[in-house]
């Protein structure tokens, strides 16, 4: 049981809140009050089963797919925000499968399974153009084909799967927006903008 408890999190506080409490949770487990970070601690290595790993762009990211290639309702691509991962999606994309929707729900680089390169050495956090790139290697080693369905979620990160939807409109059959500010004068809150602090921020957006 002591092992299973995480250590002192200094930023524990960054979602120990009302809206973040029991957000996330294993299949078969019910639910439980507490702090989403505690909860990640918990799931961390677990889920791997639920995916598998694809090379792209020099980094090894992992994905979680459902459905199959001939689909008779199309492809979705799901995106996560920070700070979390694929796991959330797990089940919303094997619903759709079996309404006939193709499903893929990656890990970003830096979150879940997939690669965590320290900030400077092959991948810039903070850098849009960088999720871009990323993003359109991608969906090309994944054979994903345009026009696709795309869901976004959340304010950090997740703002780049928008960001690059508007860019490639022609891609986009149908965009899902979930809590992802839609506008550049949309009001980050103020611990969010605290993560543009020199040094803060890279420290913060590793696992």
């Amino acid at each position: 049981e002591e092992d299973d408890k995480p250590s002192f999190n200094p930023f524990g506080f960054v979602t120990d809140n009302p809206s973040s409490r029991s957000a996330i949770q294993l299949p078969e487990v019910p639910a439980e009050d507490g702090n989403v970070g505690q909860m990640l601690y918990r799931i961390e290595g677990k889920g791997r089963e639920y995916g598998s790993y694809i090379n792209s762009g020099g980094f090894q990211w992992f994905v979680r797919e459902t459905g199959s290639s001939d689909s008779r309702r199309g492809t979705i691509l799901f995106l996560h925000g920070a700070p979390t991962q694929s796991f959330s999606y797990r089940l919303v994309i094997s619903q759709l499968a079996d309404m006939g929707f193709h499903c893929f729900a990656p890990d970003w680089i830096g979150f879940g399974f997939s690669d965590k390169p320290q900030p400077g050495y092959g991948f810039d956090y903070t850098a849009e153009k960088e999720y871009h790139q990323a993003l359109d290697t991608l969906l090309e080693s994944l054979g994903i084909q345009s026009p696709f369905f795309l869901v976004v979620q959340g304010f950090l990160v997740g703002s780049y799967g928008l960001t690059w939807a508007l860019k490639n409109q022609s891609k986009i059959a149908k965009l899902v927006v979930l809590n992802t500010p839609l506008t550049n004068s949309s009001p980050v809150p103020g611990l969010f903008q605290q993560l543009r602090i020199p040094l803060l921020g890279e420290f913060t957006c590793q696992n």
